[in-house]
């Protein structure tokens, strides 16, 4: 088989010591499959545990067949015995979903499907670049897929972590085979619509359901982005109350996780355009407008991440201004407190001098009036600084 083309995210803040992070909690913590060892041969047919079945439970495989008027669904375990069966010939589509995918159970797929042992190895090493190949009989997508998560922990109030995983998708005429890190995902919409006889997607073929994993997918893209906006509403909020130093690493963490946000979400708009401008047919004509509507998404997507990135150059010159702010404030009232303490510590001085004719020292009440004179200054001098506007509220 001979390749024809390759086209080329914390919890929500509660504290402010806390971490702004949803892309560091979890979406870069998941583990490929198999560890690359460099300089090593391609494929897979070489690894070791190729050969070995997982164990019973490791791998999830689930399919769901149909067509416009019939419907099912199961769960596969012997999976060489299942392909030994020929598809019904009333399914129009066939849906084969891949959790936890194993090198043995990978290799199966290769065998009976015919995909290339190099296509294979780049399902089980993570993380691939976002793409779409197109082969004779099939086309291969590789995607992120963004999900948030609620946290674990025993607070009511812990926010959500954001995950992404790699999902590889082989596109076939009647059969669509998908492939996920580990269980759940964002397409139990697309599972729920498949259930209602005579829907859409259900009169439509392989293309149609791809399309419909992939705008489910970007479209859960949104959520996430609320949950940023969030993130800095709150941000500002705290930058301009109380900048702290732990304010400025929550704002640089969330200015990274945007650029890794970004750099997740760019390569899928490639995929959906090179997808609409495919010219064998896989994805239908009738198909290519919805796919149009996906990557008007997608544009949309990537420019809220632009202007949130912005939003976050933006609290950084904030926090510098709000730092600023409060060390002229303290500046301030230590040059109050100065201009105070000068007027009296010159009169101190002058009768602090061991002169020994001075005439107010002999004078019975000279000292209390010398204490009345130093209030009635003091006074004085803040009623001018207030009505000067550099003490109180109207500073």
């Amino acid at each position: 088989m001979t390749k024809d083309s390759d086209v080329s995210v914390d919890q929500a803040i509660n504290e402010t010591n806390d971490s702004a992070s949803l892309l560091g909690s979890g979406a870069w913590q998941n583990m490929p499959y198999r560890q690359v060892t460099p300089g090593e041969m391609p494929g897979i047919e070489h690894l070791a545990d190729v050969s070995d079945p997982p164990e019973a439970g490791t791998v999830i495989i689930s399919y769901i067949d149909y067509s416009g008027t019939k419907y099912e669904t199961g769960y596969v375990t012997d999976l060489a015995d299942y392909f030994a069966k020929p598809i019904p010939d009333w399914v129009t589509t066939r849906w084969l979903n891949v959790s936890r995918p194993h090198p043995y159970v990978i290799n199966q797929f290769r065998q009976h499907f015919g995909f290339h042992t190099l296509t294979a190895e780049d399902v089980m090493h993570i993380p691939q670049r976002p793409r779409v190949e197109f082969f004779d009989d099939h086309l291969f997508v590789v995607l992120r897929m963004l999900q948030l998560n609620k946290q674990e922990s025993d607070n009511p109030s812990a926010g959500s972590v954001l995950d992404a995983e790699q999902v590889s998708l082989f596109l076939y005429d009647k059969v669509l085979i998908t492939f996920q890190e580990k269980p759940g995902d964002v397409w139990q919409p697309i599972r729920e619509r498949l259930l209602k006889e005579n829907a859409r997607i259900r009169k439509n073929g392989t293309g149609y359901l791809l399309y419909a994993l992939l705008d489910a997918m970007v479209d859960h893209c949104f959520p996430v982005l609320e949950e940023y906006g969030d993130i800095l509403e709150e941000l500002e909020i705290t930058t301009l109350e109380k900048p702290t130093p732990a304010i400025l690493h929550r704002i640089h963490a969330v200015k990274r996780e945007l650029s890794l946000l970004r750099r997740i979400v760019w390569p899928i708009r490639e995929v959906i355009d090179h997808l609409y401008r495919e010219e064998d047919g896989r994805m239908g004509e009738a198909t290519k407008p919805y796919l149009r509507d996906v990557y008007e998404h997608t544009i949309q997507i990537v420019e809220i991440i632009e202007s949130y990135r912005e939003m976050v150059s933006g609290l950084t010159d904030l926090y510098m201004s709000a730092v600023s702010n409060r060390m002229n404030e303290i500046m301030k009232v230590l040059t109050i407190m100065s201009s105070v303490f000068i007027p009296l510590t010159f009169i101190s001085s002058i009768y602090g001098m061991n002169f020994e004719y001075m005439p107010e020292l002999g004078k019975q009440w000279a000292y209390p009036a010398l204490w009345v004179f130093f209030i009635l200054l003091t006074l004085g001098m803040l009623l001018f600084f207030k009505r000067k506007g550099w003490l109180g509220s109207n500073s």
